[in-house]
């Protein structure tokens, strides 16, 4: 390699800017969190997954980012430990299990108290991802945007709905670019 080929790689090295993000991962249990982080690291799904007891945190790459994921159980036994997580949190990824009809209410409600209200989490971008679109029944992003309320309740925030089944990764990869160019709009 030239001298010249040596010094415009050393250079490129030291102003490309390092993408670091906290990404928390909320949502009732059961609502597919611990199965999206495991997709998103590994690409794949897993079967053999146990509920989250606690957290899980893992790193993974995507667009040229790092992004840190923090699954924290959604038991509600369990959700004094999300608080821990919310200082420095540069977004919230809110897993609904959307074939649950009978949990929706639940969840609004713990995605308004735990997110939408917390003075952490003002300026966060929300992604929610509708998850179990493989499942029949399973309520699409434009109704349960209507049924929870979010384009009353979020109208001065930063978020999107997506569809997705993250057993078989519909949607997932959508969401998470969505996602990246949040984040990079505020980097800049």
């Amino acid at each position: 390699m030239s001298m010249i080929g040596s010094f415009s790689t050393w250079l490129r090295s030291r102003l490309k800017k390092e993408h670091k993000a906290k990404i928390l991962i909320l949502g009732l249990d059961a609502a597919g969190k611990t199965t999206l982080t495991r997709y998103m690291r590994f690409g794949k799904f897993n079967e053999n997954m146990a509920p989250t007891i606690g957290q899980n945190i893992e790193s993974f790459e995507f667009e040229g980012w790092t992004l840190t994921t923090i699954d924290v159980a959604g038991q509600a036994h369990f959700r004094f430990l999300w608080e821990a997580h919310y200082p420095g949190t540069e977004a919230v990824i809110f897993v609904i299990d959307s074939a649950d009809i009978e949990r929706l209410p639940e969840a609004r409600d713990v995605l308004k108290t735990h997110v939408m209200n917390n003075p952490y989490m003002e300026s966060v971008p929300i992604l929610i991802l509708a998850n179990k679109q493989d499942l029949p029944g399973a309520v699409e992003a434009p109704l349960l945007i209507q049924m929870l309320g979010l384009h009353l309740d979020l109208k001065d925030r930063t978020f999107a709905v997506f569809d997705c089944s993250v057993l078989h990764g519909k949607g997932v990869k959508e969401a998470f670019i969505w996602l990246i160019n949040e984040l990079e709009s505020k980097k800049y």
